[in-house]
């Protein structure tokens, strides 16, 4: 019962950067429409149960090995993809159409496997955990995605009471949001 309940927290904790990128996405994509929140939702679900599993095969084919090289590069990785999206939203906060409006924000394909990876990266070192702890990978693989899921709607949800306020304020908010999300994630790995 320990290690699930460890397991559900870490689920948690996984989850919370996820949530932000889902709730800065629910501030600014154009209609808010339910099923972008489920796009976000199951692809960081997806990623989430994914990225410990791949984590707890590479620690055992490696021998932790390839744990030491992940944690010298991965925050790099996420800095740089939380980097990317956030001034991405930021330049199309102040893009216009042909009309002189504001571009409709949509979330494609190639945002939403960024988001995916960028939000998942420390679930690599889950499977570490996992590996570690000999509990059940699978299980804890789909808590873990799982609490993702659940997690990421509340946030896009939450995203909606906001939405009163002028448009290009949210957009530019939620790519300084993304960055600095990429900032802590590198500040907290290069200082321990």
């Amino acid at each position: 019962m320990t290690g699930t309940l460890e397991i559900m927290i870490l689920g948690v904790s996984l989850a919370i950067d996820a949530s932000i990128v889902a709730f800065s996405y629910g501030l600014c994509t154009k209609p808010w429409r339910l099923n972008n929140g489920l796009k976000i939702a199951l692809t960081a679900s997806f990623f989430q149960y994914t990225m410990p599993i791949l984590g707890w095969y590479m620690l055992w084919i490696a021998n932790e090995g390839f744990s030491d090289y992940a944690s010298i590069v991965d925050h790099w990785i996420t800095f740089a993809i939380f980097l990317v999206l956030g001034l991405k939203t930021i330049k199309d906060a102040h893009t216009e159409d042909d009309d002189g409006e504001q571009a409709p924000k949509t979330l494609s394909l190639g945002v939403l496997l960024l988001i995916g990876i960028a939000t998942s990266i420390d679930a690599l070192a889950a499977g570490v955990m996992i590996f570690s702890q000999n509990t059940s990978l699978y299980l804890s693989a789909s808590l873990i995605g799982a609490i993702t899921f659940v997690c990421v709607m509340v946030a896009y949800q939450l995203s909606r009471t906001l939405r009163q306020i002028p448009t290009q304020m949210l957009e530019t908010g939620a790519g300084i949001i993304l960055i600095a999300l990429g900032v802590k994630v590198l500040i907290e790995h290069t200082l321990v």
